[in-house]
């Protein structure tokens, strides 16, 4: 294996670096060179981190001062032509290295890198960062073959799909039932399978037994697919990666000791964590329902609230659930997950999220937002049945009385007692994935081997 040489390249937001950086620690593992490039907005030297990959960052175009994420059109537009200059010149600089790279695993958001992979010699990976059911919806979208009905009707048509049960409109991906919501990333979600083809090996971040009856239709009508996830951190999994206990890399100061020290006062299974990742925005009536919802549900809560959202709580909040509630900007969440007390996750469905609960045996409160958000739900509830959703009302609104249903039902019913028991099944499904000969190992294996090859 000495000498394959990886060059790796996420789509440049939070959730997508993630997986692929987790993967990277495993072909390292595995004795594979790694370069990751990272497009950011402040370019640095080349640096090596302690799991011996070298990182290498890209400029996006903006300059110091200007506001990357305020016209998204924009952002995509410089991303795409920032990579286009770049890293043609990038792989240039290192054919000329000891060992050149031979190979490219690039996000499925962004499909035309696989040009650059092909002009230049290199065999194209394509990894995608959203379930393989997600996939399935965008590909007949994309084909023409689904017609998408609207959430607004009074007796919606379920959406039927091979392999996936049937979906309501306020279970599938968000872009697809909110006309006109966020044209550009609907283009780039169903743009996703335009070259997949081409592709000289396609892998996602999901293992096998968690969607067996999707997998098996997409080998027999679409692409050969490999799972090498989940990409958690190994210390939470099979602990065969030294040091590998968080990902390495986040947008948000967590406020460790804070959160760990006041989990570490509290009874087993007896705190409701409280999280919508990075991007989510609450209206301020959302946000004052939950709040009301949490300090009715009697039981002790760690809530994050992001700064530019804490002026959202209700005034005087903080001081009234002192007792049994702590809000935090930020938080080490593998950390929580894994902490003893936690007891339910209320979640806002995003995938990394929900394979970091599954993965940790934590029982789910879903409240999707948007994306693929409310697929991910319908399956947190229905097929893994490792959570229960939040029902809204006809306007979308999510009362403080569903909020403080939901969490009884998981932290109190005979129903959470079954949910923990099928959490659990599915965290030692997690951990066989990816430890010493599992599915997802086997698969890594694959890859490794195909990347020698290409010498």
């Amino acid at each position: 294996m000495e000498g394959a040489h990886v060059l790796a390249l996420p789509y440049p937001a939070q959730g997508h670096i993630t997986p692929m950086l987790q993967l990277c620690k495993r072909l390292a593992s595995k004795s594979v060179k790694v370069t990751l490039v990272i497009v950011s907005d402040k370019p640095s030297k080349p640096y090596r981190t302690q799991h011996d990959i070298t990182v290498v960052t890209i400029w996006n175009g903006f300059r110091e001062g200007e506001e990357p994420l305020r016209d998204l059109d924009e952002y995509m537009d410089r991303v795409e032509r920032s990579i286009s200059n770049h890293l043609p010149l990038l792989i240039d600089e290192l054919k000329s290295s000891e060992f050149p790279p031979k190979s490219l695993v690039y996000d499925s958001s962004i499909p035309w890198v696989l040009d650059i992979a092909k002009s230049n010699g290199l065999y194209g990976a394509v990894l995608f960062t959203q379930p393989w059911f997600v996939t399935v919806v965008y590909y007949h979208v994309r084909k023409g073959s689904f017609c998408v009905p609207s959430r607004r009707d009074d007796h919606p048509t379920l959406a039927s799909f091979p392999s996936l049960p049937l979906l309501s409109p306020s279970d599938l991906p968000s872009f697809l039932c909110e006309s006109g919501s966020y044209p550009s990333l609907l283009e780039v979600v169903l743009n996703q399978l335009s070259n997949i083809e081409k592709a000289d090996l396609v892998l996602c971040n999901t293992f096998d037994k968690l969607e067996e009856k999707v997998m098996k239709w997409m080998e027999e009508n679409l692409w050969p697919v490999k799972n090498i996830g989940p990409t958690v951190p190994s210390l939470y999994l099979d602990k065969r990666l030294p040091g590998d206990k968080d990902y390495g890399l986040s947008l948000f100061n967590p406020k460790v000791d804070e959160c760990l020290t006041w989990l570490d006062t509290k009874e087993p299974n007896s705190v409701v964590y409280v999280s919508f990742g990075s991007l989510v925005v609450l209206k301020d009536e959302h946000m004052h329902e939950l709040a009301a919802g949490l300090k009715q549900t009697g039981h002790s809560f760690l809530w994050v609230v992001r700064e530019t959202e804490t002026d959202k709580l209700p005034r005087n909040y903080l001081q009234e659930v002192s007792e049994k509630g702590l809000v935090v900007t930020w938080s080490p969440q593998l950390q929580v997950l894994a902490h003893k007390s936690v007891g339910c996750f209320v979640t806002h469905c995003g995938w990394n999220s929900t394979l970091e609960a599954m993965s940790l045996g934590v029982p789910m409160i879903g409240m999707p937002h948007w994306t693929d958000q409310p697929t991910n739900a319908k399956f947190i509830e229905d097929v893994w049945k490792v959570g229960v959703r939040v029902k809204a009302d006809r306007d979308g609104f999510v009362r403080r009385e569903e909020i403080e249903r939901c969490v009884g039902e998981i932290m109190e019913g005979v129903k959470g007692q079954e949910i923990r028991r099928s959490v659990d099944k599915w965290k030692d499904f997690a951990r066989e994935a990816v430890s010493e000969g599992g599915s997802s190992d086997r698969n890594i294996d694959v890859l490794v081997d195909k990347f020698c090859q290409m010498k």
